[in-house]
């Protein structure tokens, strides 16, 4: 095996990979291209990690060609969905689409994994089948941990040594580690050596492979047992019971997609091997065979959230999860009901066909062909439009928190509508869709005018100066987007017994408050946090405490205590 690995390729890969990202990252910070273009940035960045990073895990001496020839179009495919993605981030000043960006590192991962262990088995020639497939995921997972482990022990190493070398007074090393310009190639290179050092001890895989699966095989009988009995129990107690929970889907199918992995880790397509007792092993069998039940349940559940409220990005998800589960737990029991004893024969078949259909669902929900966000935004238009939702109850926070790009586009589409049906939400979608701080860069941002139509003032406006408001403006703006902060109240009263006014500045954010005390200290207003003991509550209801003139000022039950120059505060409860 180690004749096979060639050694100086794996490390020119791992510098000129780290190398690529060093600038990648300096791009970033600097915000110049191509970090400026989400497209060109995300799409260079996918490259720039999978290629590599799969040509190390599969690369030999007498495949290096045949190897670029199926990893590079490959991982152009993935490019080609990473630019897909940055477009969802555009236009930059308005959208935060970070969900999208985190379930594309998801689904990409799962895609490269399924399509290692295809490309693995097509470079050495042998045939496809579910033993050998299940065999390279357990090896690459594992070989793929231990190279992140030891980058991780190695970069503490580098750290302890420069703090060491800082205690004598010699600062230069924890300077250099400082710099990405040497951290990003060194990591690089210490996983490119991990590579070849773990590759060529694929024994040390294999064997935490055995015990991983003999973990499970002691796990499966008692996780069969509780289905059984989960779904005996649900016989006499109703789905009401499992809905009310709020979680009943998921938590079925979560039971389902632990069985199906339990099972294939313990029989690993073997039909010859006796694993059970034959007790345990027709108490499995049954198991397997009633999972299409919890397809069922799942579905029901699922669908109805739909019916009632439309679509929703998580619960399109939930239906994409809940057919694949269905789609091996039917084939299964297909399997069972016509090969009885030999049912993993169809089993090993189906898994290795469920694989590329598994790895195409995680690009296709990359792509315009099956994006959620754009599925759901159709679905809830297409609701508002033909009277289903109204105009008051429509989502329009989700639409612009969670669904980036394509909820934009599509506001922006029903914005005639909304003129003639329900003028006061176009007001609602200027203060959504705003021009907004990124990380350190001034871009043109909401006006103070339109800040000003979102605070509630106590007594009334004429408390509250022209200084004052613009000292809370340029403070809060930064936060000031995508339905953020937008219910806002400003009041003033005497709460030290002065006689003079104080302020207070007080935000709502998914109905928990904070509030401010705004003290002017040499013609600069200054923010001062205030604790909030009460908790929550909703916005609503604040309004009317302060239309009420509900507001009054409480001397504190307990004083504070001051020995010398130690303050000690009141007891907390």
């Amino acid at each position: 095996m180690d004749n096979q690995l060639p050694k100086p390729l794996i490390i020119i890969i791992s510098l000129i990979q780290g190398i690529l990202l060093t600038l990648l990252y300096q791009s970033s910070e600097s915000q110049s291209w191509p970090s400026s273009n989400p497209i060109w940035f995300i799409s260079l960045m996918t490259f720039t990690i999978s290629f590599p990073l799969l040509t190390l895990l599969c690369i030999t001496k007498q495949k290096v060609i045949a190897c670029f020839k199926y990893l590079l179009p490959f991982s152009l495919v993935l490019s080609l969905l990473g630019a897909y993605i940055g477009l969802q981030q555009l236009p930059l000043k308005l959208i935060n689409n970070d969900t999208a960006v985190t379930v594309f590192i998801f689904t990409v991962l799962i895609a490269c994994f399924k399509a290692l262990m295809y490309i693995q088995l097509r470079l050495t020639g042998e045939k496809a089948n579910f033993h050998s497939l299940f065999k390279l995921s357990w090896q690459n997972f594992i070989i793929f941990s231990e190279c992140c482990l030891f980058v991780l022990v190695f970069w503490g190493i580098l750290n302890l040594g420069a703090e060491l070398f800082s205690i004598l007074g010699i600062h230069f090393f924890s300077t250099l580690l400082d710099k990405n310009w040497f951290v990003i190639p060194v990591l690089n290179l210490a996983f490119g050596f991990a590579i070849v050092i773990f590759r060529n001890i694929t024994s040390t895989a294999e064997s935490i492979a055995t015990i991983l699966k003999t973990l499970i095989k002691f796990l499966l009988p008692a996780l069969s047992i509780i289905s059984l009995g989960f779904l005996t129990t649900l016989i006499f107690t109703g789905l009401d019971t499992l809905w009310e929970t709020g979680k009943g889907s998921s938590l079925a199918l979560w039971l389902q997609a632990l069985t199906l992995f339990f099972v294939n880790a313990v029989y690993q397509g073997n039909i010859k091997e006796r694993i059970y007792h034959s007790v345990l092993n027709k108490i499995i069998i049954i198991s397997v065979a009633l999972l299409p039940l919890y397809s069922i349940i799942s579905f029901y559940g699922i669908w109805s959230r739909i019916d009632q409220y439309g679509l929703t990005v998580s619960r399109c998800w939930a239906v994409l999860v809940c057919f694949l589960l269905a789609c091996f737990s039917v084939s299964y029991l297909v399997g069972i009901i016509k090969k009885r004893g030999a049912w993993l024969e169809i089993v090993s078949k189906v898994n290795v066909v469920m694989g590329l259909v598994v790895m195409s669902f995680m690009l296709l929900v990359n792509s315009p062909l099956l994006s959620f966000q754009s599925l759901t935004a159709n679905n809830q238009i297409a609701r508002l439009q033909d009277g289903t939702t109204s105009y008051q109850d429509f989502s329009y926070y989700y639409f612009a928190n969670s669904l980036g790009r394509q909820g934009y586009l599509a506001l922006q589409e029903i914005r005639p509508e909304l003129q003639l049906n329900a003028p006061e939400k176009v007001e609602l979608l200027d203060g959504l869709y705003v021009n907004y701080k990124y990380d350190d860069t001034e871009v043109e941002i909401v006006s103070i005018d339109v800040f000003k139509q979102f605070l509630t003032y106590w007594p009334e406006q004429s408390y509250f100066s022209e200084d004052l408001i613009q000292a809370i403006y340029d403070k809060e703006i930064g936060l000031y987007r995508a339905g953020r902060k937008i219910t806002n109240y400003v009041v003033a009263k005497d709460l030290n017994n002065d006689g003079e006014l104080n302020f207070v500045f007080i935000s709502e954010e998914d109905n928990y408050y904070s509030a401010y005390l705004l003290q002017l200290n040499n013609e600069q207003w200054e923010y001062k946090y205030m604790d909030n003991t009460s908790g929550s509550g909703d916005a609503s209801g604040m309004q009317t405490d302060l239309l009420n003139n509900e507001v009054e000022a409480v001397t504190p039950q307990w004083n504070d205590l001051k020995i010398g120059n130690v303050l000690f505060r009141k007891p907390i409860h």
